[in-house]
This record gives structure tokens, C-alpha cells and sequence, in this order.
């Protein structure tokens, strides 16, 4: 069984983002491939493995969270609007600071329970002295 070369693409192209028609440059520093938009974080389902360009679904990959690696590095968590991948892309040295802490902030202004429910009643504060 042969097994089929597979060419990585590594871009310095110059694109317009698919979500908010800015056109995002290839960053000055730090990686040479930009696989996001700089401004709203925004991606393409381009890729099977890093920079193959072998998915035919080519879909919006929506910025839905941060990760922050072992090393203190931090990734986005995207997923794709079309077929529901997900996948961690590393930030660019460019990248919003605005728009990365608003993502990183997001679950805290999306509680899952009232706001009210963490302050301690007495019983509680009981409790946790006994």
C-alpha cells in the first residue's frame, strides 16, 4: 500500500477575513503562516492537518475560546460554523488584544446560574468553619 505525499502549505498571503472583510497582512514576527484574522479572530476550515489545505469544507471557524498552554502560551479554541470541528490555532503576535480578552471574559458574562447565588448565606459560612 503506497501512502500519498502530502504537500503543507505554509502562506505569507495577504487575505480578506471571511467575517469582517478586513484585510489581514502576514504578521511581521513570530510565525509565518496566519491561519486567523487578526481583528476578530475569525478562520477558515482549510486544513485536515496543519497546513495541508486538504478540507473540502472550507467554512467559517468561529473564535470560541482561549486555551492556555502548560508553557503560558496561549491558543484559540475554533469551530467550524459548517461541519462542527474544532481545533486550537496559536495566536499571532498581532492579534487584538481587545478581541482575544473578550474571548478569554466570555463565559464570565454567560453564567450558568444567577450572580446572586454565590453570596454566602449563614448557614454556609458555618459550615466551612467547623
Amino acid at each position: 500500500m503506497s501512502r500519498q505525499a502530502v504537500s503543507f502549505h505554509i502562506t505569507e498571503d495577504t487575505f480578506i477575513c471571511i467575517n469582517c472583510g478586513r484585510t489581514a497582512v502576514p504578521p511581521r514576527s513570530g510565525t509565518r503562516n496566519r491561519n486567523h484574522c487578526p481583528y476578530c479572530l475569525t478562520s477558515r476550515h482549510v486544513d485536515l492537518r496543519p497546513g495541508d489545505r486538504r478540507s473540502g469544507c472550507r467554512g467559517s471557524m468561529e473564535a470560541i475560546g482561549v486555551y492556555v498552554q502548560a508553557n503560558g502560551e496561549w491558543s484559540l479554541i475554533h469551530r467550524c460554523t459548517d461541519c462542527g470541528i474544532v481545533k486550537l490555532n496559536r495566536i499571532g503576535p498581532d492579534d487584538s488584544e481587545r478581541a482575544l480578552l473578550a474571548l478569554a471574559a466570555r463565559p464570565l458574562t454567560r453564567l450558568p446560574f444567577p450572580l446572586e447565588a454565590l453570596t454566602c448565606d449563614t448557614n454556609e459560612a458555618d459550615h466551612g468553619d467547623k
